[in-house]
């Protein structure tokens, strides 16, 4: 009896890499996920981006405007 290896798809894991914000500029987080997403993150100004990484489409977006100094 031969044992099923995994598909190619399975063994993907998340990857993280810090970024700069396109919103504000401070560092920020994309995640690229094994669902063929990308998520853009930020904890200083609360950017949020839901991309397909393979089309490219924006599934999910929030970027608020930044306060003047």
């Amino acid at each position: 009896m031969l044992l099923e290896t995994p598909k190619f798809e399975e063994l993907k894991t998340p990857a993280v890499q810090s970024i700069h914000c396109p919103n504000c500029g401070s560092f920020a987080k994309r995640h690229r996920l094994a669902s063929e997403r990308t998520q853009t993150e930020c904890p200083t100004c609360d950017y949020f981006m839901l991309t397909c990484s393979r089309t490219g489409s924006v599934l999910e977006a929030y970027a608020p405007g930044l306060w003047v100094r």
